[in-house]
């Protein structure tokens, strides 16, 4: 019985090790993103958005926090989740858009285009009565529409950023500049 314990246990103890290897590895083209971001357009002035990316535990998911910035405080707009689906072999992505009753959500996909740009396409999906941004309120059978956000790294401290949503047209700005924004890494200790 006791020989049988110690071969269980290193059974698991390896396991583990593997398991922690793998997870390191899938994530990697992922890590640059990890950080506290201030979002501001690319041709200058203040932040119009800010970003947290935070490791879960031993490196399992990666918690996204986003905010809008008006009268330069920034206002929380969505957080949740990016874990690395095995089968799809990208990121799921599911987070809560409405941080006010949880009506409102973003779903879909984090993956990696050959060049390294890390691309979000986005669902969003809103409840009967709540009004997605310069729409109308969404009706009885509810209401969705399309995003998709871009990050290209421009060094270790500067990622290039575009904010789009689906239209009739194509991809278009999702608001005024936002198809050219820049991330700029914030410093320890500072606040936005």
């Amino acid at each position: 019985m006791r020989h049988g314990f110690r071969i269980g246990a290193l059974w698991f103890a390896a396991l583990a090790a593997l398991s922690s290897a793998a997870r390191a590895d899938v994530y990697a083209p992922y890590a640059f993103l990890v950080g506290d971001w201030d979002i501001a357009p690319e041709s200058g002035g203040p932040p119009v958005a800010a970003a947290e990316l935070r490791w879960g535990p031993g490196r399992s998911y990666i918690w996204y926090v986003g905010s809008i910035v008006l009268d330069g405080k920034p206002q929380p707009h969505f957080e949740g989740m990016l874990l690395w689906n095995g089968v799809h072999k990208n990121l799921d992505m599911l987070l809560a858009l409405d941080l006010h009753g949880g009506r409102a959500q973003e779903q879909g996909t984090v993956f990696v285009e050959k060049d390294g740009t890390v691309v979000r396409e986005i669902t969003a999906l809103y409840s009967e009565g709540v009004q997605p941004l310069g729409q109308p309120a969404a009706g009885p059978a509810g209401a969705t529409a399309r995003f998709r956000q871009t990050f290209k790294a421009a060094g270790p401290d500067r990622i290039l950023t575009a904010v789009l949503r689906e239209s009739p047209h194509g991809w278009v700005a999702t608001f005024p500049g936002s198809d050219r924004l820049v991330m700029k890494r914030r410093s320890k200790g500072a606040a936005s």
